[in-house]
């Protein structure tokens, strides 16, 4: 009774300990999916609002150089209309309002180059971050990786702790039935030495003691 008061003690300490280790890693998962969910909210996010700054960008590129195109015809035409030409025949060079007009078409030029010059920098920083998204979502997919493996571990460890624990509850049994075969081993040599000390007549002369 004592014995299987012992055995019963080590498979509650052994599911004791089984259920901790359970729960330890139960928490170290939910904590690591928790900081995943976290990061990959947070890379979406940054990557929407990338995304939606770099299409405004080049929504509003795209407007600034149709105006341009549109203002460049213009002039175009304006001074390759037949009233400059004719002007350019009856003066021989362009009167004021022409070299306004080319004048302004010089400073149009100018401040399209400026802010071109501008966007392409917006642009670059655009770039950057999408960069910086690309290398996030590869951190992202190395955390994944680490929590699967992790995960992988765990589990491996728990199947190895269950084992040892099975293995420790059939030792502990084994080395039972070998005490109870040694005390019955150990209860017959005296009994059999007794009867031969006695003298007792059912016992062979010539029947050897068990060794010690």
């Amino acid at each position: 009774q004592v014995e299987n008061g012992k055995d019963v003690e080590l498979k509650e300490q052994l599911s004791e300990l089984f259920s901790a280790l359970k729960r330890k890693h139960e928490g170290a998962l939910q904590e690591l999916r928790r900081a995943h969910n976290q990061e990959k909210l947070l890379l979406a996010e940054s990557h929407q609002r990338s995304q939606e700054a770099l299409q405004e960008t080049i929504d509003a590129l795209n407007s600034q150089l149709k105006s341009f195109q549109e203002k460049m015809k213009r002039v175009e035409e304006s001074l390759l209309s037949r009233d400059y030409k004719k002007h350019i025949e009856e003066h021989g060079s362009p009167s004021p309002f022409w070299e306004q007009e080319l004048e302004s078409l010089h400073f149009v030029i100018e401040m399209k180059n400026e802010h071109i010059h501008s966007l392409d920098k917006k642009l670059l920083n655009l770039e950057t971050v999408v960069e910086q998204n690309l290398l996030l979502e590869e951190k992202v997919k190395t955390l994944q990786q680490e929590n699967e493996d992790l995960h992988a571990r765990t589990q491996n460890h728990l199947i190895m702790s269950r084992q040892l624990s099975e293995e420790l509850v059939a030792a502990r049994g084994a080395l039972q039935k070998e005490s109870q075969l040694r005390e019955q081993a150990r209860r017959e040599k005296e009994e059999l030495l007794y009867r031969v000390l006695r003298g007792d007549d059912a016992v062979p002369f010539d029947v050897p003691l068990v060794a010690t």
